[in-house]
């Protein structure tokens, strides 16, 4: 099965109370570490992601952030303590709380991911990735049903979902739908050719 990729992108939505704003050189570092983890500097976008936080320590975009490049990094913990920290400061951040059930995932805590996932689509309902991801959760837990409503809803969103195609092949293969197994799977591949291999 396939789990979607953890977001660097976040989005703010509408809260009662808005977080803080982050001071310019704040969000300067910040930019740094984006450009550095998208060319796969982990090291670097950790660093600047530690600079912005350290001029301003209510980043919650920055903390977000730096979860994920400490989760690529394979530091589950400390990208655990990032998210929770953004979650503290902002709890409409709905990319926090979906990155948190993947890193919960990855630990082994299941139940603590479903509910996270369940808290991301509460407050970011088009959330595609999210909905695959609680898919795969699901059919972890035998909740096959569940699990293909959640890929119905992500292709639902965003039709050329690979992944979520590809796991609601899983879903239905365990269900004993051989054929729309088959069709999920053949357009998966079609879609994003590496999940054939």
């Amino acid at each position: 099965m396939m789990l979607a990729g953890l977001a660097i992108g976040v989005q703010l939505l509408i809260a009662a109370q808005a977080p803080p704003q982050a001071p310019q050189p704040a969000i300067h570092e910040y930019n740094l570490g984006v450009a550095a983890f998208k060319k796969g500097d982990l090291v670097e976008s950790i660093a600047a992601f530690d600079r912005a936080i350290a001029i301003f320590p209510d980043y919650w975009k920055a903390l977000s952030s730096r979860g994920v490049a400490k989760h690529d990094a394979k530091d589950l913990d400390g990208a655990l303590r990032d998210y929770s920290k953004s979650i503290e400061i902002n709890p409409k951040n709905a990319a926090a709380y979906s990155n948190r059930g993947v890193t919960l995932r990855d630990r082994g805590d299941r139940d603590g991911a479903l509910a996270d996932y369940s808290t991301a689509l509460s407050l970011d309902p088009a959330d595609y990735y999210t909905y695959s991801n609680r898919g795969v959760i699901k059919i972890d837990r035998g909740d096959l049903d569940g699990a293909i409503a959640d890929f119905n809803q992500a292709i639902e969103l965003k039709a050329d979902y690979a992944e979520a195609l590809f796991n609601r092949n899983v879903a239905r293969r365990r269900k004993g739908d051989v054929a729309g197994a088959d069709a999920d799977r053949a357009r998966a591949i079609a879609l994003n050719p590496k999940l054939g291999r």
